[in-house]
């Protein structure tokens, strides 16, 4: 269901494409970011796999009603993902986290990352860890974005991001056991 991973300008091109009513700029934009855009929302609820699927949905409906206005700046990628982020926070905030098991027969396109974040301890230590916290390490881990990547997507200022990266992954080697 995912295609290759495309860049910012190319998802510009597209979010404005889609302002225009264009559907197949949609279904392009939905084929190239849906599967990271949902590993990144599986791994921010604690896996579970049937809310990170509506709110992937939900993302992409978000991306067509407000392609009208999205400015153009290279930063296509960063707002689906932002949408995402914010479709996420609401959900957090309205029901206790939900720690699901690690699924048998995860699609071939998820990385080992993905499936680390999947295991029981690990889905445990990120459901203990701030909201936050979890956001800048399923970005970098599950979605596999720079860190500078992930300051655009946060809208936040690029040291911001490695203090809370790295205060993020001190607490979650603390709480897996892991002193190295």
């Amino acid at each position: 269901m995912s295609g290759a991973r495309i860049d910012g300008r190319t998802a510009d091109a597209l979010i404005l494409r889609i302002a225009d009513g264009d559907m197949a700029a949609l279904e392009s934009l939905y084929n190239a970011m849906y599967g990271e855009i949902f590993a990144y929302l599986r791994s921010m609820l604690g896996g579970d796999r049937q809310s990170a699927e509506d709110l992937a949905q939900d993302t992409f409906i978000r991306v067509y009603r407000y392609a009208p206005k999205f400015a153009a700046m290279g930063q296509g990628r960063a707002w689906v993902y932002r949408i995402a982020g914010r479709l996420a926070f609401t959900h957090l905030s309205k029901q206790p986290p939900v720690i699901g098991e690690p699924e048998a027969g995860l699609p071939s396109e998820v990385n080992v990352e993905e499936s680390a974040v999947n295991s029981r301890a690990v889905a445990e230590a990120m459901a203990a860890i701030s909201p936050e916290e979890r956001q800048v390490v399923s970005l970098h881990a599950v979605s596999g974005l720079t860190l500078r990547e992930i300051a655009d997507v946060l809208g936040q200022p690029l040291g911001t991001v490695k203090w809370r990266h790295a205060e993020a992954i001190k607490k979650l080697r603390s709480l897996l056991g892991d002193n190295d």
